[in-house]
């Protein structure tokens, strides 16, 4: 069976083009590929490197290297990369929720249904991790 193409605008430079998946058009995918690898590489080759270094030898912008970080995309983090549970707050290395949260989500299934039925009803479009937070914070 095979996908259809879907026409949209690239999210990047607002040119229209067909994929199924990617929200990039072939040249700006091509270009935040290149940018991903020459993050990766500098920082195998500089791993006690910071923020700012990177960013600044790779010409790739702080929050683009933030979100590989937090896709958990890079093998050596930036030696201030400073990343917070956004459930608890504690420091992460990598991701968006620290291990103890992401395993008490696991295990808490009545309470993850619970937060989207209360999503659901409220109207909100908001994502499942914002009703988490708003629910631990009662």
């Amino acid at each position: 069976m095979e996908v259809a193409a879907v026409l949209k605008n690239c999210k990047e430079c607002n040119r229209v083009f067909a994929h199924p998946t990617r929200q990039l058009c072939e040249d700006c995918y091509l270009r935040a590929q290149q940018a991903f690898e020459a993050v990766k590489k500098f920082l195998e080759e500089n791993p006690r490197a910071t923020v700012a270094e990177v960013a600044e030898a790779t010409e790739v912008d702080v929050e683009t290297i933030y979100e590989y970080i937090k896709q958990g995309r890079l093998s050596v983090v930036p030696k201030d990369a400073g990343l917070n549970c956004q459930i608890c707050g504690t420091q992460i290395e990598k991701g968006r929720v620290c291990a103890k949260c992401r395993s008490e989500l696991r295990e808490d299934p009545l309470a993850a249904a619970a937060s989207e039925a209360e999503m659901r009803t409220s109207g909100s479009r908001m994502h499942y991790l914002g009703a988490e937070i708003k629910r631990r914070r009662r």
